[in-house]
């Protein structure tokens, strides 16, 4: 905050890349202190003059500092309208039927996948960008599990394809296991929920 106090008010304008550098460190030095309110001030101040492209690494974590109590609301509608601006389509309030197609879309893509071939991507190179977008939809997925939201199979579903297009990091972990969940416990595909 010493930092950006330095700057002044018109940094935006004269250096756009130090300002963000300097917000970015911000949020995330508030975020380690459990400060949401500063979290949500130098984030913000980010969304508010950079384009959205830019914005991705401060909004994810706006989005982490959200997945709190009294908060998810608001963090899965941010996420749901983030993803949206990234080109994912999501139901605004997911159906059984939304649910089911999300799953037959997804058990058909992992089928194209062996364990092993799924384990190698592991160990694929992704870019921040692409990293980024998966912690997105990790950061909201936490808040939908916490409330029991029929957002949690679609998110789950979304990310394996995302995951399986383009590597898989430990953020992808958790919804594995949710679409193994739901692959036995719904649909008794005992064999469709290795994945």
């Amino acid at each position: 905050s010493n930092g950006i106090a330095f700057l002044g008010p018109e940094c935006w304008h004269s250096d756009a890349q130090l300002c963000l550098e300097l917000h970015h460190g911000a949020v995330l030095s508030s975020f380690a202190l459990g400060d949401s309110d500063q979290v949500d001030r130098y984030a913000q101040q980010v969304i508010d003059r950079l384009p959205f492209e830019d914005t991705i690494g401060v909004q994810q974590i706006f989005l982490r500092s959200s997945a709190q109590p009294g908060r998810h609301q608001e963090c899965i509608s941010r996420g749901i309208d983030i993803l949206r601006q990234l080109n994912f389509h999501f139901p605004l309030a997911p159906s059984m039927e939304n649910i089911i197609n999300a799953m037959a879309s997804t058990a058909s893509m992992a089928s194209q996948y062996s364990s092993d071939r799924i384990i190698s991507l592991c160990h694929a190179t992704t870019d921040d960008s692409t990293y980024a977008v998966v912690k997105i939809m990790d950061a909201f997925y936490v808040s939908a599990y916490t409330t029991a939201s029929s957002f949690v199979p679609v998110i789950a579903c979304e990310i394996i394809k995302f995951s399986l297009q383009n590597g898989v990091c430990p953020e992808s972990a958790m919804s594995f296991a949710t679409f193994a969940l739901f692959k036995i416990f719904l649909q008794g595909d005992y064999s469709g929920g290795k994945y």
